[in-house]
């Protein structure tokens, strides 16, 4: 997930240098596939790529609000089901409220974010912010995201109608192959970031 995500914001970031655009944050969203894919110690095969994006998905950006921002991440985190205060953690029971798929549970980079599961949908995400600072609802962001999300796919607000800043029809898959290629090596401590929690009612729910 990390991978994607660094891989995703390197590729817009490029893209954006000299244009009018290119001085906005750069975020990513990116849905975990799948919950056993891993890099193996040693070299990496394009069949290890593979099983990291297993979608033939091309990279785009669109540009988004802050206010956009956290009524698509309050979107997203319909994906936890509500805990009550008291209950007991159960992890099986945590995921997919209402059969909401792994893959239509978007997370973002570039940004840090809690999730309240106490509180009901739509009223979840809090701290959204973006450097140390809280994100305003008018602040604007250049946001890497797959064609499939952008079209509409898991009707998720807002992207659909956003501006398009980058869609240069690049499979997300080569750009990963392509980024590991350039660089060598793929070290987890050089894009490894955890941005975004659980709490209930404001305490880490870990």
């Amino acid at each position: 997930m990390f991978y994607i995500q660094k891989v995703q914001t390197e590729t817009v970031k490029k893209a954006l240098e000299g244009t009018a655009d290119a001085a906005l944050p750069v975020l990513s969203i990116s849905a975990p596939f799948s919950r056993s894919a891993v890099f193996p110690a040693g070299p990496v095969s394009v069949r290890d790529m593979a099983g990291l994006y297993i979608y033939d998905n091309t990279l785009m950006a669109v540009k988004l609000t802050g206010a956009q921002l956290k009524e698509y991440l309050e979107y997203s985190a319909r994906y936890f089901n509500q805990l009550a205060p008291d209950a007991p953690v159960d992890l099986a029971a945590l995921t997919n409220a209402g059969g909401t798929p792994d893959y239509n549970y978007d997370q973002f980079s570039g940004v840090t974010y809690d999730i309240d599961v106490a509180k009901p949908v739509g009223q979840r995400i809090t701290g959204l912010s973006y450097q140390g600072q809280p994100v305003t609802a008018d602040q604007q962001f250049a946001v890497a995201i797959n064609n499939y999300r952008q079209s509409g796919g898991g009707g998720f607000p807002h992207v659909t109608t956003a501006p398009v800043l980058y869609n240069a029809q690049v499979e997300i898959r080569q750009a990963l192959i392509d980024y590991a290629t350039a660089t060598g090596t793929i070290d987890p401590a050089a894009f490894a970031e955890p941005n975004w929690k659980l709490t209930r009612e404001g305490r880490p729910l870990f």
